[in-house]
């Protein structure tokens, strides 16, 4: 269809415009603007539809630990957080539309919807709201194909895991005007940890099309629940009471078999883009999501910790809760170019409102209950330790709202044949009201951030670039004394150099990063009194370097890898925020034999410099570890393909996190067998 309409200009419009609205809606990187990868003044990594298949990711967190400079911290089997550059990563964006309420995610995100991952580092005070220095993770959903396109895989892997993918995509009118998607994933799983188990189902349904001769819509809906079972609130304990380091079995779990976390999500999005003259854009989205996350919990601490010879020392800490929070996105943007000095030159102005509704509800356990006493010997528990306590009625702990306006713009001036300007601003008011536990959550903020940047070419294929942003983070976090600690503020420096190579297939690219930052939250404690952490504000600088890799070499090679070098010091120039990794080396591959028709081989790597955390008990140190994987795909037709999957091939035992004084231990070796089919 595309080649018969574009050779038939008299044709009807609205195959044109169609077309080449599904082929271009995704995000544009790190301004919205329309720049390549190469043209950005700030570090990209990009995750495509390929890698996430051939290497069976099918969670997020597996795609960003193959992201350079990108550290996953899975501090519990249900919760992660993501840190790059040294600071946590608390922008998120689905189709470039920045995702203001949340940052740290529990339950897996499923990768069957996303046709490709994206990780603009440093400051993002342009896509967002805010300027955290770390980065911004954008997850690009996919889009109906202009063909008829149906695809399923079946999955069967260590630890009884088992999964199906169904992807189903083309027209639905003669015309081609109107297309669909729908996209479904199921999965059940046991797990190398004791007692745990986990769920997850995943649908995503699109239709797209176009109304009139100059405006197209879209209408989509996504809804994942995941539901676990044997779950870790919290996690091992990494030291003895003497201060020496714990050593467990990969398998050892500190949960009982009656706990359950869950998640429940549903997104509905409508968008709507209307061309007002050539070369300009209106584009609106609202988009409004509901969720849910019921929790039957068992946490574990020492008071004053474990004793080496007794296995003695360890308390329990029932919980029943519910969060829930219902959220409304309204973006809106206009973008185009315009003609100045005799140069084009793109803008783009965008105004973004957000709302959310937030509450937790919390059922206490009976305080005689023998969860919260003292806890047989550990290890050697069989999860039926302590049984579940009867928890009482439901109590409203927290209930407050959020309101976030924020006008923004960004402008890119072509001042040269080689040199590219790139100006923005960013205005952001953040209201918010209500209670968290007995404590007033009420703030009113209002900043305004520039955004500096510019690319100049020395030959077609290399570019030198620079950016430069505040830093305005509201946070949500509350100090000793439970009140809102404020924001973070500071300022970011990104220097860099880019090429293309192998006719513009490979981009490779060297980034140097500095930022300093006062008032970031940092993890201080846990009050017992009202099962709340608390933070305090820190002064921290991170300076570093990065290399990236990625794209092909020729048709049989693709590449994607990254080394990270960082610095992190506080304001007395100590060492800051241990628990990152200083050194972090990432590298995947994927290879087609030209001898072996219907071959392909690939493999990963990756390797963390050594790591440690203070504790009042001691030091935990995590030494430096490498984890490698590979997989081998042989299609039996054009339809047919089954594949192998090994993780883990050295069986590397390490540590999940150390962004707590709690954690666990990661898979160990495992594999894989995958069946898909094409028609």
């Amino acid at each position: 269809m595309l080649h018969a309409t574009a050779q038939q200009p008299a044709g009807p419009l609205e195959e044109v415009l169609i077309v080449g609205k599904r082929l271009n809606r995704t995000s544009k990187g790190a301004t919205n603007l329309p720049m390549s990868l190469a043209d950005t003044p700030q570090a990209v990594s990009v995750v495509d539809r390929e890698f996430i298949d051939r290497f069976g990711f099918d969670d997020v967190n597996e795609v960003l630990k193959l992201t350079t400079g990108v550290n996953v911290e899975e501090v519990e089997t249900d919760r992660s957080y993501y840190t790059s550059r040294g600071f946590d990563i608390k922008s998120m964006q689905v189709d470039g539309i920045g995702l203001p309420f949340l940052w740290n995610v529990v339950g897996a995100l499923d990768t069957a919807i996303y046709e490709k991952i994206e990780v603009i580092r440093g400051a993002n005070g342009l896509l967002t709201g805010t300027g955290n220095p770390s980065g911004t993770i954008n997850y690009v959903r996919k889009r109906p194909t202009n063909e008829l396109a149906v695809a399923t895989e079946l999955w069967f892997e260590s630890w009884n895991k088992r999964r199906v993918e169904a992807d189903v995509s083309g027209p639905l009118t003669d015309s081609g005007t109107w297309a669909g998607r729908v996209v479904a994933a199921g999965q059940s799983a046991e797990s190398w940890l004791d007692h745990y188990e986990n769920d997850r189902t995943t649908f995503y349904g699109v239709i797209d099309g176009q109304v009139g001769r100059n405006t197209t819509v879209a209408f989509g809906f996504t809804r994942q629940d995941n539901e676990s079972t044997g779950v870790l609130w919290g996690a091992l304990p990494l030291l003895y009471a003497d201060g020496t380091q714990t050593d467990f079995e990969v398998s050892a779990t500190t949960t009982m078999r009656w706990t359950g976390w869950e998640t429940h999500s549903e997104t509905a999005f409508a968008e709507i883009t209307h061309a007002l003259s050539p070369g300009w854009e209106l584009k609106a989205v609202l988009t409004r999501n509901e969720y849910d996350e019921p929790s039957e919990l068992f946490y574990v601490y020492g008071a004053p910790g474990l004793d080496r010879g007794t296995g003695l020392g360890l308390y329990g800490w029932p919980g029943k809760h519910l969060a829930f929070s219902e959220q409304l996105l309204l973006d809106t943007t206009l973008t185009g170019g315009f003609d100045l000095g005799g140069r084009r030159h793109d803008l783009l102005i965008g105004f973004n409102a957000a709302d959310a509704d937030h509450g937790y509800l919390q059922h206490h356990a009976p305080a005689d209950d023998p969860a919260w006493g003292a806890l047989p010997p550990f290890p050697g528990w069989t999860g039926n330790e302590i049984a579940r306590p009867a928890f009482g009625e439901a109590q409203l702990a927290a209930d407050w709202t959020d309101e976030n306006r924020r006008l923004y713009g960004v402008a890119r001036f072509d001042a040269a044949d080689a040199l590219d300007l790139i100006v923005g601003f960013n205005a952001i008011d953040v209201e918010s009201a209500g209670f968290n536990f007995d404590e007033l959550r009420n703030r009113s903020e209002e900043q305004v951030s520039p955004y500096l940047g510019f690319t100049y070419g020395f030959t077609d294929a290399l570019r030198v670039y620079a950016s430069y942003s505040d830093i305005y983070e509201p946070q949500a976090e509350l100090d000793e004394n439970l009140e809102l600690l404020g924001p973070a503020v500071g300022t970011s420096y990104e220097v860099g150099l880019k090429g293309e190579f192998f006719d513009r297939q490979l981009l490779a690219s060297l980034s140097l990063f500095r930022a300093e930052q006062d008032n970031y939250a940092e993890y201080a404690g846990f009050d017992v009194d009202s099962g709340l952490s608390y933070y305090a504000g820190v002064d921290v600088e991170s300076q570093g370097y990065e290399l990236e890799v990625s794209g092909r070499i020729g048709e049989r090679w693709h590449l994607i890898g990254g080394y990270t070098q960082l610095d992190l010091e506080d304001s007395a120039g100590a060492e800051a925020r241990t628990f990152v990794p200083r050194e972090t080396f990432n590298f995947g591959a994927r290879f087609e034999p030209a001898r072996l028709p219907g071959l392909e081989l690939g493999g990963t790597a990756r390797w963390l410099g050594g790591m440690h955390l203070d504790s009042p008990l001691g030091r935990i140190r995590q030494p430096s570890y490498a984890v490698l994987s590979a997989y081998m795909r042989y299609a039996l037709s054009d339809r047919l393909d089954v594949a192998v999957n090994l993780d883990n091939l050295t069986d590397e035992k390490y540590l999940t996190s150390l962004y707590w004084d709690q954690a666990f231990y990661a898979a160990p070796r495992s594999g894989a067998v995958s069946v898909r089919l094409r028609y």
